[in-house]
């Protein structure tokens, strides 16, 4: 297992100018995803505490994700730590199947994992809009953009299954306004 490597020019895309900004472009919906629109009432702002655990990536199907994105982490099995410390790990594999991890084994990987990424949460009580800004202490100026929202009521589309507790992250790109990737995750227990 490796963690997931992102070219030059995708971290170009995720710098950003400020969140004041970002957060006005989702409020006024820039950030909406028709694939996803009418599930609206299905999920909501994930909170800080949903946010933090192990989780592991659901792939959606093509349907569903964004027209003209290609795929930024394209492994095939992927799991992420999201630590109260703020402190996100990752750690990917490339082929097929993917193992099937508890959250103590996935815990004890992780361990092995640099602390180089972390993540903080924003809900912006003018916009009632919630933010995950991704950054990393190796790489200058890097940001990503989340928009997480908790599954709330279990759903179906394009043949993808949606449970409660499930996570649907929105990678937004500011200077695009759109969304550009979705990451379906599913708590690992």
């Amino acid at each position: 297992m490796s963690t997931a490597r992102v070219s030059h020019s995708q971290l170009e895309a995720r710098k950003a100018p400020n969140i004041g900004y970002l957060l006005a472009l989702l409020a006024l919906g820039c950030a909406s995803y028709p694939a996803f629109s009418q599930s609206a009432s299905l999920e909501r702002n994930a909170t800080e505490q949903e946010i933090q655990g192990n989780w592991r990536l659901i792939p959606l199907p093509d349907a569903l994700l964004p027209k003209g994105s290609g795929n930024p982490w394209p492994a095939a099995c992927q799991w992420y730590s999201y630590l109260p410390t703020g402190v996100l790990k990752s750690i990917d594999k490339t082929l097929v199947p993917c193992d099937t991890l508890t959250s103590t084994q996935l815990n004890e990987i992780m361990n092995h994992v640099q602390a180089v990424v972390s993540w903080k949460y924003d809900l912006s009580p003018v916009y009632n809009k919630a933010l995950l800004i991704v950054t990393r202490s190796d790489v200058k100026g890097y940001a990503e953009y989340w928009e997480p929202h908790y599954v709330h009521t279990p759903f179906s589309k394009a043949g993808a299954e949606f449970k409660r507790g499930d996570l649907l992250l929105y990678l937004v790109n500011l200077q695009s306004k759109k969304i550009m990737w979705i990451r379906h995750l599913e708590r690992v227990q």
